[in-house]
């Protein structure tokens, strides 16, 4: 339902009139919906993979907490109409920046989720969720997957970002709030692959450290369009 919601108010946009047209990846409320949509597809990847459904009670609260975020931002600052792009955001480079950057949020999302339900089965290893979950090590794998997967292409989102930014504003890097807590998300991620793959780190540390990282990751995504102000306030 996410994806026809886009691919609609894609062709809406269109239809009111060539130079408003654009790909619903613009604000907020177009990016929170092609969050929760590319987590789905990433979660159910995972599920079709291991061969368990008990996941999803977790990586639907994210998802939830989304849709419940797309509500409030509907009618409370009635952000669902469709406007025109600002000059800077009319280019080919947000058709690919934007997307690469959501798999990535997806990808940490995922994680984190499935964190928390490593802590909980960590803490009663006879209870009913180790019962219906997988084992600790394979959400531990999952876990690495998903933030490998996410940081691959957060870096490339980075550096296409880069690229966008030498074409709009006539440099890579301008040290603006978003491109700063981005640099702080690829640095959190690239420290929790290190210490997992040189230092064989495993389980607890690194599922907070998951848990934690959504809570930076939330941070670069939602707050600072909401709270800071700088070259990207537009989204």
């Amino acid at each position: 339902m996410g994806s026809v919601g886009l691919m609609v108010r894609w062709r809406e946009s269109h239809l009111m009139g060539t130079d408003i047209g654009h790909i619903p990846v613009s604000n907020l409320y177009e990016v929170f919906i092609l969050f929760s949509v590319i987590t789905a597809l990433l979660y159910l990847t995972y599920e079709r993979r291991y061969d368990n459904r008990a996941m999803g009670a977790f990586v639907l609260t994210v998802i939830s907490a989304a849709v419940g975020f797309i509500l409030w931002y509907t009618f409370d600052r009635e952000a669902h109409h469709i406007q025109p792009l600002v000059p800077a955001l009319q280019s080919y480079w947000m058709k690919i920046h934007v997307p690469a950057n959501f798999v990535g949020y997806g990808a940490f999302a995922l994680a984190a989720m499935l964190g928390v339900a490593y802590l909980l089965i960590d803490r009663r290893p006879d209870g009913l969720l180790a019962k219906r979950l997988p084992t600790t090590d394979v959400l531990d794998d999952i876990m690495y997957k998903a933030i490998a997967l996410g940081f691959a292409f957060f870096t490339v989102a980075t550096v296409l970002g880069a690229m966008w930014a030498a074409e709009a504003w006539g440099g890579y890097w301008s040290w603006d709030p978003k491109e700063t807590w981005a640099l702080i998300v690829w640095l959190n991620y690239a420290a929790w692959l290190h210490l997992r793959l040189t230092k064989g780190w495993r389980g607890r540390p690194l599922a907070w450290w998951a848990i934690v990282g959504l809570f930076v990751t939330l941070f670069a995504f939602v707050g600072v369009n909401m709270f800071l102000s700088g070259l990207h306030s537009y989204g």
